[in-house]
């Protein structure tokens, strides 16, 4: 099942969150059809959202969303997940030749919007220190929001087969002892064998969790289903259409003949015929 879980280790006071994500990766990768370096950047990006979004109240309309962008052949990928379990993602260049993580995005930004549901969303933009997402993830948890975190990722590929997706996300409460956390990177440094390795055998993430920090009982705190669904409409389009000048609208309904709209997250198609664009013209003010 994929799912976010919330774990707590009272004995060395972390906080754990742990993603198994193996379904929804396979269905977002054929969605973009994307490459194994694309499906690798968008798989981990996704985990590293969920990752994110845990913190979320359960169940509300909180969101996150995390979006890494550079100069590099991959462009961007973003990733968004609501308090609900719901995510979507995409690439902009699903088709990029085999390239590490850090090759293919390049010099560029984290980005990271938080929106919980106060007067504007939160946003965050940080300068891409490692070129690897665990690590840039893990830089913002620490260096932003002051939570010493360290974030692990896996992403698991028989030739362009996804077999194994998902993540650990450690982090601290105020009174955590420094020993807790020399125990936590000492346990992450010296790991015998990769999270998306022990996925792929089978191993239960939560075990995997407690091994890092040395078998210490972990009490789940809940547990948030995870889906794949995008949050795009005809109606939601349609206000986008609405914003466009008047100019704009008349070129798609005289030189188009309507207008076609594709969904960045889920490829959907969305048309519009010229009467439509019609009455959303003759809604707009003359002025």
């Amino acid at each position: 099942m994929d799912a976010i879980s919330r774990l707590i280790c009272d004995e060395l006071k972390l906080r754990v969150y742990t993603v198994t994500s193996v379904g929804v990766v396979k269905k977002l990768c054929k969605i973009h059809n994307t490459s194994p370096t694309a499906s690798r950047a968008l798989g981990g990006t996704i985990n590293a959202a969920l990752l994110a979004g845990a913190s979320l109240k359960p169940g509300s309309a909180q969101s996150v969303s995390v979006k890494f962008s550079g100069n590099g052949p991959l462009q961007s990928v973003q990733a968004q997940v609501d308090a609900k379990g719901n995510v979507r993602g995409y690439v902009s260049n699903p088709d990029i030749d085999e390239l590490t993580f850090s090759k293919a995005i390049g010099a560029g930004f984290l980005s990271i919007e938080r929106d919980l549901n106060l007067k504007n969303p939160y946003t965050s933009l940080l300068p891409l220190v490692y070129g690897n997402i665990a690590a840039d993830m893990s830089y913002f948890f620490t260096s932003s929001e002051q939570i010493p975190s360290a974030m692990i990722l896996a992403l698991e590929m028989n030739d362009k087969e996804i077999t194994a997706s998902g993540g650990i996300l450690i982090q601290t409460f105020p009174d955590t002892p420094e020993s807790s956390i020399a125990l936590a990177e000492n346990s992450i440094q010296n790991m015998k064998k990769s999270l998306g390795q022990s996925l792929f055998e089978g191993a239960d993430i939560a075990g995997i969790a407690s091994s890092l920090l040395g078998n210490f009982p972990l009490t789940e705190a809940g547990k948030t289903e995870i889906q794949l669904r995008c949050r795009c409409s005809k109606d939601m389009l349609t206000e986008t259409i609405k914003g466009f000048h008047r100019e704009e609208i008349t070129q798609m309904i005289e030189e188009d003949r309507g207008a076609e709209i594709v969904c960045s997250f889920c490829k959907n198609i969305y048309r519009f015929n010229e009467d439509e664009l019609t009455e959303i013209m003759n809604k707009k003010p003359t002025h």
